[in-house]
């Protein structure tokens, strides 16, 4: 999915990774960082978004589509 936003925006690809433990103790270092020296903006890296970034999601609207009759207009490739 990732890779997917990012060709539409026209940039290249992820191919490397790091272990999500690496991701997260970063995320905790940029959280300090930024809450003790005068940095602008959001931390580039949170715990959150390495824990949002290293789990698995998946969206099933099939109880959607059941109970409720819905469609959608668009994919998730389109869209």
């Amino acid at each position: 999915m990732v890779n997917a936003i990012l060709d539409a925006a026209g940039l290249p690809p992820v191919t490397r990774t790091i272990p999500p433990q690496a991701a997260y103790a970063i995320g905790a270092l940029c959280e300090q960082l930024w809450k003790f020296l005068p940095l602008k903006g959001e931390p580039p890296m949170t715990r959150f978004v390495a824990k949002e970034l290293s789990t698995a999601h998946w969206f099933d609207i099939s109880a959607a589509r059941r109970d409720l009759g819905y469609q959608p207009e668009i994919s998730i490739a389109e869209g």
